[in-house]
């Protein structure tokens, strides 16, 4: 098992770094750490088929590298996003739709820290990026929109207004999400991304991965670095 203090040294496939979103698992996330994922989500939203209790984090957290932590949940309070942090995690992962007020970006970023935090509204296709929550967070998760969802639908994002994002604001770190998997990860690369969010593209069902198809998805990446 890993320590409190965790492993610190990333370890990029290639060139690129990949987060592996929705483990549920003691053995995925093991498999996931062994094939050079960077960061390991764990969702703490009830409304998730992929959540896991407060009560089993505690053993799952022990399988994760301290600063590979991040918490994925949906319109977090403040209070829940600093007891995430308390309980272990390394990032607080907030979904949220920036139309409602539903949740405050700006009391989370100034509770946490930006460093220690990642925004992902829920945007309709075609809608603008707030630009006033760049300053709030580190990194921004882009992916696909749906009505009834907070991401993990299997849906590919808009990769073209992910690439124009990534130049607009080249100083945020951007996660692609939406769908990736062995098919499209190197596609996805060639639009520009270099930061991958991992969850349903390589699962058998959700919360449990395939390592089949994540390490596919690790030695295209690889080819496609060497290419």
């Amino acid at each position: 098992r890993y320590s409190q203090r965790g492993d610190r040294s990333p370890r990029m496939i290639g060139k690129a770094r990949i987060k592996v979103c929705g483990i549920t698992r003691a053995a995925d996330a093991a498999t996931a750490l062994a094939q050079g994922a960077d960061f390991l989500g764990v969702n703490c939203w009830p409304g998730s088929p992929r959540c896991v209790t407060a009560d089993a984090r505690a053993n799952l957290l022990r399988e994760i590298p301290a600063a590979k932590r991040v918490a994925v949940t949906v319109n977090p309070s403040v209070a829940e996003a600093t007891a995430l942090l308390a309980e272990g995690f390394a990032i607080v992962q907030a979904h949220f739709d920036p139309t409602k007020a539903e949740c405050d970006p700006k009391a989370l970023s100034a509770a946490v820290g930006p460093a220690r935090l990642w925004l992902a509204p829920k945007l309709a296709d075609g809608a603008e990026w707030p630009a006033d929550l760049i300053p709030l967070a580190v990194g921004f998760v882009h992916d696909a929109h749906a009505k009834d969802a907070f991401g993990g639908t299997g849906k590919t994002s808009d990769w073209s207004r992910f690439a124009q994002l990534r130049k607009r604001y080249p100083d945020s770190q951007w996660l692609l999400a939406g769908g990736l998997g062995p098919d499209n990860i190197v596609a996805a690369a060639a639009s520009g991304a270099d930061f991958f969010d991992l969850n349903s593209g390589i699962e058998l069902a959700p919360g449990l991965k395939s390592a089949e198809k994540l390490s596919a998805v690790a030695e295209a990446l690889l080819k496609n670095t060497q290419s």
